[in-house]
C-alpha cells in the first residue's frame, strides 16, 4: 500500500476514533462535572444558611447572658425590684432585640412574668399558650444551687419553630444560686425567614417537621441518608434546584426542614459550553482534516518522503557537509535550499553556540539573585545556587518539585499564573513563599514567559527577590507610628483618625458614640513608692483591662501618662454608656485590689456623647476630660457624664 493511501487512511481513522472519543467520554465526564459542582454550591449554601442560623441562635444566648446575669434582673425574680418591667421589659426593647418572648421563672419553675411581642406586625401580644408551654418545658423545677448553665437552641411548638436561650438568673458576679430562669425566644416567623432570606441572597424556607407544608418523602430521604446524608436536591424547574438539609433542635435532635433555591447556573453554562465546544471540534475537524487530506494528497507527500529519506541519512551520519537533494521551484523545494543553508550555518555555529553556553551557565550560577526556569507544568528545569540557598532544599530535590509546592496559598499561585499570562512577564509581583520547615518568605517575582523555538511549549524565566526584612521593618514602622509601644494601644494621632471615622459613621447610621476619658487616681504615688518599671505594669494591666471589658469593634488609646480614651461606637442609650462604665470601675477595682502596687489606686471616667453632648472629635474629647474631672471632685472611683452648662455651644 502506498505512503499516500496509507496516510489517507490512517488520519481518516484518527479522526473517527478522536471524535468517538470526544462524543462519548468527554461529554458525559464534563456533565457528571458541573453537576457535581451544582451539587457543591447547594451544600455550600446549606452550610451558610446554617451558620446564619447559628449566629442568631448565639447573638440570642449572649443577650440571654446579658440580661440573666444582671443585678436588676436578680433582684426582680426575688421580688424586690417592681419597677423592673415599666423601666426595661418595653415595647421598643422587644422590638429592638426582635424578642418575639421574655419569661421569668422561679426556682420551682413557675412562671413570675412573661411578655411577648409580634416580629411581623410589629406590635405588642401577649404570648400564646403553646408558646409559653413550649417555654415552660425549658425552664428547669429543681435547680440546684451551683447550677448556673445555660443552653440555646431550637425548640418546636403549635407546628412552628422558635429560636431559645434559656438562661440562670443570677447577680452580676454569675454567683448561684440562682433566683430563678430566663427564657428568651425568637419565634421563626415568616419575617425572620425572609430577614434570613435577605441575608444569604438566596429564597429559602424553614419547617418544623409537624408542620403539613413539609414532604415526608423528603423528611424520609434525609433520614434514611439519601444523597450524602446532609442534604437532598430536588430540580424544581429548568433554571432551580432546591436543596433540603435537617435542622436540629437544642437536644440534638431533628426538629426542622430546610428548604433553599438555588440558580442551576453551573449545570446550564455547562451544557451550552458542551453544545458549542462540541459542535465546533466537529466543524474544525472535518474542515481541517478535508483540507489537510488534500494538500497532503497533492503536494506535500512525494516531495516529503524524498527530504525526509535525505535529512534522515544526514542525520545517521552526524555530518554537516552534506546536503539534501533539490529539484523545482516550490516551497519543499525552498525548504530543501535552507536545509543546506542551515547545514552550512550550523557548522559554522557549532563552535560559537558551545562558547555561548558556557558564558550563560557562568552568569547564571554566579548571580547573587535567585534564579529559576519552569517548564509549563510548573516544574523547574534549572535554578541557581542562589535559589537553592535561599529555600534550603538541595538542588536534586528542588528539580524533583513544582513551582507551585514553595506557595504559602495555592490562590497566590493561581493569580501569577493569570497575571504572567495576560501579559507575558510580571515585574516585582507579590508573592509569600515558604522555605525548607515551612518559613514563610515574602518575596517579589520578576519572570517572563518565552516558548520555545520549534515547539508551542512554554518556560517560564525568573528571578526571585527576598524582601521579607524590608517588609517586616516597614510593619514595624507603621505599628510604632499609630501604638503606643508600652502599652499597644492606639496613639494620639491615631484616635484623632479613629474618633473622626467613627464620628462620620455614626453621623451616617444616625448611630449614638461615647467618649471615655479616663485618668488613674494617685497614679504618682506608685511611681514614687515603687519605681516607674511598677508604674509601667500598672499602665499595662490597665490596657489589658480596658481592652478586655470593652467591646471588639471598641478602641481604646493612650494619650500620655496615666490618661486613656475610649471611644464606643453604636451604643443605644446613654444607660449603655454607662453600664460599660460600671464594668470598667469593676474590672479596675478587682485588679488594683488583687495587685500590692496598684493598692490605693481608682480610675475617674469622663462620658461625652455624640451627638447629645458635641458633634466634632475636639469637643467631644474636651467634654469627657470636664466631665472626668468632675467625677475627680466628686471624690474620684467613679464615671460622671457631662453636664451642658449655659455657656457651652449646642451640637449641630
Amino acid at each position: 500500500m502506498r505512503l499516500r493511501t496509507q496516510v489517507i487512511l490512517g488520519l481518516s481513522v484518527v479522526g473517527v476514533l478522536v471524535l468517538a472519543v470526544i462524543f462519548g467520554g468527554v461529554g458525559p465526564y464534563l456533565s457528571r462535572t458541573f453537576s457535581s459542582i451544582e451539587q457543591g454550591d447547594v451544600a455550600q449554601n446549606v452550610e451558610r444558611i446554617r451558620n446564619v442560623l447559628l449566629t442568631e441562635i448565639s447573638n440570642l444566648e449572649a443577650i440571654s447572658h446579658d440580661w440573666g446575669a444582671w443585678d436588676e434582673t436578680f433582684d426582680f425574680a426575688q421580688g424586690t425590684h417592681p419597677d423592673y418591667v415599666e423601666e426595661n421589659v418595653t415595647e421598643d426593647t422587644l422590638a429592638n432585640l426582635q424578642m418575639s418572648l421574655m419569661a421569668y421563672y422561679d426556682p420551682s419553675g413557675q412562671l413570675i412574668y412573661s411578655a411577648g411581642y409580634d416580629l411581623d406586625e410589629e406590635e405588642l401580644r401577649p404570648p400564646s399558650d403553646a408558646l409559653l408551654s413550649a417555654a415552660a418545658a425549658l425552664a428547669p423545677d429543681d435547680r440546684a444551687d451551683d447550677d448556673v448553665c445555660s443552653i440555646a437552641g431550637l425548640v418546636a411548638f403549635d407546628h412552628q419553630l422558635m429560636m431559645v436561650a434559656v438562661h440562670p438568673i443570677l447577680n452580676n458576679d454569675h454567683e448561684p444560686p440562682a433566683s430563678g430562669t430566663l427564657i428568651l425566644g425568637r419565634v421563626v416567623s415568616a419575617g425572620v425567614v425572609g430577614r434570613l432570606s435577605t441575608l444569604v441572597q438566596l429564597p429559602m424556607t424553614i419547617h418544623a417537621l409537624d408542620d403539613p407544608a413539609v414532604d415526608p418523602d423528603v423528611t424520609d430521604s434525609l433520614s434514611n441518608g439519601v444523597g450524602d446524608g446532609e442534604y437532598v436536591l430536588q430540580p424544581i424547574d429548568r433554571d432551580t434546584v432546591r436543596g433540603y438539609a435537617l435542622l436540629d433542635d437544642l437536644y440534638g435532635n431533628a426538629i426542622a426542614l430546610l428548604g433553599i433555591d438555588v440558580p442551576r447556573d453551573a449545570v446550564l453554562a455547562g451544557v451550552a459550553a458542551i453544545q458549542s465546544t462540541m459542535f465546533t471540534i466537529v466543524v474544525t475537524f472535518l474542515v481541517l482534516g478535508s483540507a489537510l487530506l488534500y494538500f497532503l494528497n497533492h503536494r506535500v507527500l512525494a516531495p516529503m518522503t524524498q527530504l525526509t529519506r535525505d535529512v534522515s541519512h544526514i542525520g545517521e551520519r552526524g555530518d554537516l557537509s552534506a546536503r539534501v537533494s533539490v529539484q523545482g521551484a516550490d516551497e519543499l523545494s525552498t525548504l530543501g535550499r535552507n536545509i543546506n543553508g542551515m547545514l552550512s550555518a550550523l557548522e559554522e555555529s557549532r563552535t560559537a553556540l558551545a562558547q555561548s553556553e558556557r558564558q550563560y551557565r557562568n552568569l547564571f550560577e554566579t548571580s547573587h539573585d535567585p534564579i529559576y526556569i519552569t517548564g509549563e507544568d510548573g516544574r523547574f528545569i534549572d535554578v541557581n545556587q542562589a535559589l537553592v540557598d535561599l529555600f534550603g532544599y538541595t538542588r536534586d530535590e528542588l528539580m524533583a518539585m513544582k513551582a507551585g509546592d514553595l506557595y504559602d496559598r495555592p490562590e497566590e499561585r493561581d493569580a501569577f499564573r493569570a497575571a504572567i499570562q495576560k501579559e507575558g512577564f510580571v515585574a516585582s509581583y507579590p508573592v509569600t513563599l515558604l522555605k525548607r520547615g515551612g518559613e514563610p518568605a515574602r518575596c517579589l517575582l520578576t519572570t517572563i514567559v518565552e516558548t520555545l523555538p520549534g515547539t508551542n511549549e512554554a518556560v517560564y524565566q525568573g528571578i526571585i527577590r527576598d524582601v521579607t526584612e524590608l517588609l517586616r521593618q516597614q510593619e514595624k514602622l507603621t505599628y510604632l507610628a499609630t501604638h503606643d509601644p508600652l502599652t499597644g494601644l492606639l496613639t494620639r494621632g491615631a484616635l484623632d483618625d479613629r474618633l473622626r471615622l467613627e464620628i462620620a459613621r455614626a453621623m451616617r447610621n444616625l448611630d449614638r458614640l461615647a467618649v471615655f476619658y479616663l485618668d488613674l487616681d494617685r497614679f504618682k504615688e506608685v511611681n514614687d513608692t515603687h519605681g516607674h518599671a511598677a508604674g509601667d505594669r500598672v499602665l499595662q494591666e490597665v490596657a489589658n483591662k480596658l481592652r478586655d471589658s470593652l467591646r471588639a469593634s471598641d478602641s481604646v488609646a493612650r494619650l500620655g501618662g496615666d490618661e486613656f480614651v475610649a471611644l464606643l461606637p453604636g451604643i443605644d442609650s446613654p444607660k449603655d454608656a454607662e453600664f460599660a462604665a460600671d464594668k470598667i470601675l469593676s474590672e479596675l477595682r478587682d485588679a488594683f485590689g488583687s495587685a500590692e502596687q496598684a493598692r490605693g489606686l481608682s480610675v475617674s471616667i469622663g462620658i461625652a456623647l455624640y451627638p447629645d453632648d458635641a458633634d466634632d472629635p475636639d469637643h467631644l474629647l474636651q467634654r469627657a476630660d470636664s466631665a472626668m474631672y468632675s467625677a475627680k471632685s466628686d471624690g474620684r472611683d467613679a464615671w460622671k457624664r457631662y453636664i451642658r452648662r449655659s455657656a457651652d455651644p449646642s451640637p449641630s
